[in-house]
């Protein structure tokens, strides 16, 4: 629990705990409690009530808290990695886990912390040696199998810049050290800095303390700075998803790529929306992004959801904690339970094949593909119905492994009964035992039959001859 304390004293000192944010583990209870019920809240300025979803899964799981990402800190350019959008990372007890979106808990709560990769991956671990960088990973692959060999990747996200002398936007990657000037034609958040050349001639950030923020769109100043922070898509313009701004109330907004407004300055910011080491700052509070057509919004502590028009499509208070939609469903809690809401149209994720080795085994079990799910699910059936796992296993084995055993039973039927078709035989199959069975019978034979023979015959002559000299 000390890191999430120092995360709260660390966002509480910079004055963006707001009224219903939640920590990536924990949760207000307070707030909780007064967001129970269906339109607990109404605020002044809503219009007539909106309910524009339908249940899933009615909320019946029981656990501290589901985080989702946005995906606006994945490059969906280069994405290797889906496990962003099928699955939500849960949070009990103070360890994390993997849900799917059946609801099933796909990797059980046991892991110290999380994060995301800007490739789509989701990774828990568990530190064994922080000092000597010793984790315990487990991750979900592009083919839907449990693992621990994880992927590295650099984040090389650009971050934007205006210098108002040179009235020109700049850009540094997070893995660089120098700067450039950005010449694209995207909607780009930037921060006021001094950009300079250095003593080696490379360009310079300079960025002070209080900088403001505002919008760039083809390498002009659209937006002036006059917002105290951002939170936008790592590689994508505001086109993409919007930009959310926060104003010097601390309230955020959503703007377009041509500036304009599109949900007005009223959202909080939650730490839920936290994306985990490597990709996002800890200490920082922040709403979600769009994610496809909608985005889930808090006022006031209150969570609903909206459209990329930003109209309202579910009042802020219908739920008491709402996650980004993927593939039409989203986690949202209500009545102290999680469940699953449809908004919009359903989208089923085709999984990546999977290699020779285990699609196999996979088609026995259909109601799931991981595959340490699939495993458990084998050692379960096998209790109960051993016989028909074993024709299962057999049948696999012939079929995998016939043109391997048909050969030596050709073989061994030949061996014992016609020497001169075994020596031909053997001698292709492995030549370490050709001499074995050259050199050895004659070797067993001289000694045991040969010898004996010949004593056995001299011995004969000499009795009769000492008989004749004693009468």
């Amino acid at each position: 629990m000390s890191k999430f304390l120092r995360r709260v004293l660390a966002a509480a000192a910079a004055g963006v705990m707001l009224t219903g944010c939640t920590m990536p583990g924990t949760e207000d209870q307070n707030d909780d409690n007064s967001m129970t019920d269906s339109y607990s809240y109404s605020p002044v300025d809503m219009e007539e009530e909106t309910v524009s979803y339908s249940w899933i899964m009615q909320p019946s799981i029981n656990v501290d808290n589901i985080i989702v990402f946005d995906g606006s800190l994945i490059d969906s350019d280069n994405e290797k990695n889906t496990a962003y959008k099928n699955y939500a990372v849960i949070y009990n007890n103070g360890k994390y886990g993997l849900i799917d979106y059946k609801g099933n808990i796909v990797v059980d709560p046991k892991y110290d912390d999380y994060y995301t990769c800007w490739c789509g991956e989701i990774v828990l671990f568990n530190v064994i040696d922080e000092k000597n960088e010793e984790y315990e990973y487990c991750t979900i692959d592009s083919s839907k199998q449990i693992t621990d060999t994880i992927s590295w990747h650099d984040d090389n996200s650009p971050r934007y810049y205006w210098d108002s002398e040179n009235a020109k936007v700049y850009y540094k990657n997070r893995n660089e050290d120098h700067a450039y000037e950005y010449t694209g034609k995207k909607a780009v958040a930037v921060t006021e800095a001094r950009v300079e050349y250095d003593d080696y001639g490379n360009l310079d950030i300079k960025v002070e303390d209080g900088a403001l923020c505002g919008l760039a769109k083809k390498g002009e100043l659209i937006v002036q700075p006059e917002y105290v922070d951002f939170y936008a898509p790592s590689y994508k313009g505001a086109g993409a998803t919007c930009i959310a701004f926060k104003n010097s109330e601390g309230k955020w907004g959503y703007l377009d790529s041509d500036g304009q407004v599109i949900i007005d300055f009223k959202c909080d910011g939650d730490m839920s929306t936290y994306n985990g080491r490597m990709m996002d700052d800890e200490t920082k509070s922040h709403p979600y992004l769009f994610n496809g057509d909608y985005v889930p919004v808090s006022v006031n502590g209150f969570w609903g959801y909206y459209d990329r028009d930003g109209q309202c499509i579910v009042n802020p208070g219908e739920f008491g904690q709402a996650r980004p939609v993927h593939n039409g469903r989203a986690w949202v809690r209500q009545n102290d339970m999680w469940g699953i809401i449809q908004l919009g149209e359903i989208i089923e994720e085709e999984p990546k094949p999977l290699d020779d080795s285990s699609s196999k085994a996979s088609s026995t079990t259909t109601s799931t593909t991981y595959e340490w799910t699939t495993t458990w699910e084998t050692e379960e059936s096998t209790e109960e119905t051993s016989s028909e796992w074993t024709d299962t296993t057999a049948e696999w084995t012939d079929t995998t492994t016939e043109p391997v055993y048909t050969e030596p039973a050709e073989t061994s039927d030949t061996l014992y009964t016609d020497p001169a078709v075994t020596d031909p035989i053997y001698t292709d199959i492995s030549t370490d035992t050709e001499p074995v069975y050259t050199e050895a019978p004659p070797v067993d034979t001289e000694p045991v039959y040969t010898e004996p023979l010949e004593t056995d015959y001299v011995e004969y002559p000499e009795e009769p001859a000492v008989e004749e000299a004693l009468y």
